[in-house]
């Protein structure tokens, strides 16, 4: 039995839901599922009975509830021990390509008085520096709905149709009128290039790029030049835009966005230092989000 595990099964107690534990914990109900179900195979026996939508626990499980808190607190006493204190800890946070080009300068203005080293990557590098204990924080597109990890929404990146007037003049296209055009699109895998395929999935048609690269900045340097309709970051080309070198082509049916979060791993202590540090890049990101 993990500590992650236990207070799993403490707020599942508090909601009567898995569901509502899910939403409270930042993880996704399977996962949620899982954890109580390891629990009462560990022990042999059910710890909780359904009443209608309600979860009430079993006799055995009323016996788990008495001790778990102060199993908690013991813990949580034994790691203080041992540990520096939050003000001496130090953290590294890993961010996708984009995120540390429209999101990492402010975050790293919020966290000055903090000890943190930073490191950008693609997201299943950082994703899988992170499982290894490489780092302590990740910042990325990415929720694959693992129960060792626990995941917070951060903001919405909104990605957007950009041409030079050189290339098209229309500010508005048709998605089929879009799809005979050249496009200019980032790698797969990249966000931008993921919400433009789910959007033009239900269209049953292969996205053939005219160029495909892994650099936002090279797709924002072939638009200007009158290459083609790019799929970017609107943060990203807003001098762009403002200079006119592009404009944005709304495509009827299409709304591109991509969710970030703040990822870290669910047996990850959470010292007064580290829940500081969630709350502040929480607090950073909302700024960016308005």
């Amino acid at each position: 039995m993990s500590k992650r595990t236990l207070e799993i099964f403490v707020e599942v107690c508090d909601q009567q839901s898995m569901s509502a534990a899910a939403q409270s914990l930042g993880m996704s109900q399977p996962a949620i599922s899982a954890a109580v179900s390891s629990l009462e195979k560990e022990y042999d026996t059910k710890l909780f009975i359904r009443r209608g939508r309600t979860l009430q626990l079993s006799e055995q499980g009323r016996r788990l509830r008495q001790y778990a808190d102060v199993i908690l607190e013991q813990y949580d006493r034994a790691w203080d021990s041992l540990h520096e204190q939050h003000s001496e800890e130090s953290y590294t946070i890993a961010t996708t390509p984009l995120a540390s080009e429209l999101f990492l300068p402010s975050l790293i203005r919020s966290l000055e008085d903090t000890q943190i080293s930073y490191i950008s990557s693609e997201s299943g590098t950082i994703m899988n520096m992170l499982k290894e204990h490489q780092c302590d924080i990740v910042i990325a597109d990415h929720n694959a709905d693992d129960s060792g990890f626990t995941y917070i929404p951060l903001y919405n990146e909104t990605f957007v149709f950009a041409a030079s007037s050189q290339y098209i003049k229309e500010n508005s296209l048709s998605m089929n009128a879009l799809l005979s055009k050249k496009l200019l699109l980032r790698e797969k895998g990249a966000g931008g290039r993921q919400a433009f395929e789910a959007a033009v999935m239900k269209k049953s048609v292969q996205v053939r790029p005219f160029v495909e690269s892994v650099s936002d900045l090279s797709l924002i340097t072939l638009a200007q030049s009158g290459a083609g309709i790019a799929v970017l970051p609107q943060r990203l080309i807003e001098k762009s835009l403002r200079k006119k070198r592009l404009h944005t082509v709304k495509v009827k049916g299409t709304d591109l966005k991509r969710q970030y979060y703040l990822v870290y791993r669910s047996d990850m202590h959470m010292s007064e230092g580290f829940s500081a540090l969630i709350q502040k890049i929480r607090d950073c990101a909302g700024k960016e989000d308005k």
